[in-house]
């Protein structure tokens, strides 16, 4: 008699939760698990074991394994300030305010405030007509925005 074992599947985003979550000190690991609810905690609990019983130092792995992952998340979630001037002079002022109303995140009366006058009116009439932009829309912006820049750096 063959014994048997139960495969879990799990998904993409759970395993690059754990991995993560591997980075994190055992204590606040098991906080965070604690207040997770209990369908979406045991699987990572499951393959935070499994990778703590790995033969290699994955909590030192990670930044390697995810290092893809965490640039284009930081490309996609902030702007640095040398960026959004960048934005400001290369792009329409209407696309300039999809720029800032892509990135909610970002002061936008601070960024409008480096504007010159006239062009500063003409992204706050576009920003306050435009309102909140679905996500898709705002993702697809953002990938614009983030290619535009790194052709710019290449330049």
């Amino acid at each position: 008699m063959t014994p048997t074992t139960t495969t879990t599947t799990t998904t993409l985003g759970q395993r690059k939760t754990a991995l993560m979550m591997m980075t994190l000190r055992k204590s606040d690991r098991r906080q965070l698990l604690s207040r997770m609810p209990r369908a979406a905690a045991d699987p990572l609990r499951r393959l935070i074991a499994e990778l703590e019983s790995m033969p290699w130092p994955v909590a030192d792995l990670v930044d390697e394994l995810l290092a893809e992952e965490v640039r284009g998340l930081t490309a996609r979630t902030s702007l640095e300030l040398d960026q959004i001037v960048a934005l400001s002079r290369r792009l329409p002022p209407v696309w300039f305010a999809r720029a800032l109303a892509a990135w909610p995140g970002i002061d936008r009366n601070f960024c409008v405030s480096l504007l010159d006058p006239a062009v500063a009116l003409e992204v706050k009439q576009e920003l306050v007509r435009m309102g909140t932009l679905p996500p898709k829309v705002a993702d697809a912006i953002k990938a614009e925005v983030v290619a535009l820049l790194s052709s710019q750096e290449a330049a």
